[in-house]
């Protein structure tokens, strides 16, 4: 998965004299297919070079691309490999997710394959949770991995409040061989009361050690009953209010079901996102706070202006901004130029938000669009 990293990584790259030769490969894990691949694409990059930037020797490009020719062309479970090369300067990620066979000659390095696979994908954690016992997950780059809980967590209800269970009144529990209780009141409430304390456990325990760390979205995974019970007595800031998984989680095969778990979630938080996207697009085009004119984009661009920019996956615009904010088509590089790209760049470069986004992820029709700044919007 993309991350902040490698679209600063890009930014700086971007500092460099171009043009830029940007290569995504998808990685199937057959070392003929992705080699064949490889070379088919290095041979399409080096024509539309020479042709579009005869002044560039390819030499200068080579030893972005060398180590790949002959070394290997996977890295542990990537689906997909970007090179990004300029004739002084290079760098190259793994992709965690699936991405198009492309090569492009640009004048600044190619961030929308970046941008786009940072809006796949994102981070979070799960919390599976029955009555009297719990697993936790990590989901990073798009992958699930269940938590090995040292032995001091509450993982089940009997080690978190001990065999002897306190906190109902006179209610105490054992366990031999047979489980008794003693005391006042119904079963019922001692058990409700056992169970209020062990999520309050629960909830202090993945607070502390795993989402006040991590800092990411807590997904809860369980039964409706569990769910009601649960964030009723949640303090937990990262736990989402509004992505849950209504179904009683399988924690004695949890590795298992992990896998389907996670898509089960992650189409839930996809959805969820879009619908935000599509309301914040709403209320900024009441508020005349959206352009999506090409002419006011590169202007609004360039001064600063956007807030926002979302951008169609597949889109492409012949042309290439040029520092004053006008289109330039006039050279072969800058008609085969995504100008798209160059938007994304600077407005990126400037502290705006950028998606690349499919198109039915799209707050709009168009295949491009921006949110202004307010004060540019009401100047606008």
């Amino acid at each position: 998965m993309a991350n902040h990293f490698d679209l600063h990584a890009a930014l700086t790259l971007a500092t460099q004299p171009g043009p830029f030769m940007t290569m995504t490969l998808p990685v199937t894990g057959i070392p003929a297919t992705d080699r064949t691949q490889f070379k088919s694409l290095l041979k399409q990059g080096k024509e539309r070079l020479a042709k579009v930037a005869p002044d560039r020797a390819w030499s200068a490009y080579d030893e972005a691309f060398s180590p790949f020719s002959q070394g290997p062309l996977t890295n542990g479970s990537a689906a997909g490999l970007l090179i990004m090369a300029g004739p002084t300067d290079s760098y190259h990620y793994w992709l965690h997710t699936p991405v198009a066979a492309t090569v492009t000659v640009t004048y600044q390095p190619n961030v929308l394959p970046i941008l786009q696979a940072r809006d796949q994908t994102s981070d979070f954690d799960l919390l599976l949770l029955s009555q009297d016992a719990f697993e936790l997950a990590q989901v990073r780059s798009g992958r699930p991995e269940l938590i090995n809980l040292p032995v001091d967590a509450p993982a089940t209800l009997t080690q978190a409040l001990g065999s002897e269970q306190r906190g109902r009144g006179r209610w105490q529990r054992s366990a031999g061989d047979q489980t008794h209780y003693s005391g006042t009141g119904s079963l019922d409430a001692a058990q409700a009361a056992d169970q209020r304390n062990y999520f309050l456990m629960v909830d202090s325990y993945v607070s502390e050690h795993y989402s006040n760390v991590n800092q990411v979205p807590l997904i809860l995974v369980a039964s409706a009953s569990n769910q009601g019970n649960f964030r009723k007595v949640s303090q937990n800031a990262y736990l989402d209010p509004v992505v849950q998984l209504v179904q009683n989680p399988n924690l004695a095969a949890a590795n298992q079901t992990l896998a389907a778990v996670t898509f089960k979630v992650s189409e839930q938080r996809h959805q969820q996102a879009t619908q935000v996207r599509h309301d914040v697009y709403a209320k900024a085009r009441q508020g005349q706070q959206v352009v999506q004119d090409l002419g006011a984009l590169a202007t609004a661009a360039v001064q600063g202006q956007i807030t926002k920019l979302w951008i169609r996956a597949d889109a492409t615009q012949p042309g290439h901004l040029t520092e004053k904010g006008e289109v330039m088509t006039a050279t072969a590089l800058s008609r085969q130029n995504n100008l798209y790209n160059d938007l994304a760049l600077l407005v990126s470069r400037l502290g705006g938000q950028v998606e690349v986004l499919p198109a039915e992820a799209m707050p709009t029709r168009s295949p491009v669009a921006a949110q202004l700044q307010l004060r540019a919007a009401m100047l606008h």
